[in-house]
């Protein structure tokens, strides 16, 4: 059995589609067994950089045969045609999970199985997040600073002031809720 490493959010969304789907049998569900029996779940920020998790951007090929580069994704995405491959498709969930170079064999249906293998990970969702980082304490002190919001380009307003809201009419009557 293909040992794969999810992040406890990939292994819950893959939890979540064998429960609605269990009742159908079929590849999809067996693959969806296999992966849950095999994987090591990690917290997003503990997710090695050399592993396929959803949104990650990966190279791979198929019995041998020409690489492809697509992003592994929850589901299809409009617009997105010839660009992700979807996790509710064999080939997406067998990548899901998957090391650099290792390979994982699929049952497709009808009796025929293909062999995928990650060729590369051009770009991992985890591994381009920054460290998050203790806050820094001060040594005469002792007191942790924390990193304070000066300046937002969306709040105009002075920051921890309250909105106003106004109410104007004609007659200097309350009009009440729009019926639009």
């Amino acid at each position: 059995m293909t040992e794969c490493q999810l992040t406890t959010k990939d292994f819950a969304i893959v939890k979540t589609m064998l429960d609605r789907l269990a009742w159908s049998g079929g590849p999809l569900v067996a693959l969806l067994r296999r992966k849950l029996a095999s994987a090591q779940v990690v917290f997003s920020n503990e997710a090695d950089a050399d592993v396929v998790t959803l949104n990650s951007r990966v190279t791979f090929s198929v019995d041998g045969g020409a690489p492809h580069t697509r992003i592994v994704a929850h589901g299809p995405m409009d617009g997105m045609v010839g660009q992700i491959i979807p996790i509710t498709v064999p080939r997406g969930l067998a990548l899901l999970g998957l090391r650099k170079g290792q390979s994982i064999s699929v049952d497709c249906g009808r009796g025929a199985t293909e062999t995928i293998r990650v060729d590369e990970i051009h770009y991992q969702p985890e591994a381009a997040r920054p460290a998050i980082t203790a806050p820094e304490v001060d040594p005469e002190t002792s007191i942790r600073r924390f990193p304070v919001l000066v300046f937002s380009a969306d709040a105009p307003q002075t920051l921890g002031a309250q909105k106003k809201i106004r109410h104007s009419s004609s007659n200097g009557d309350d009009p009440g809720p729009s019926a639009a």
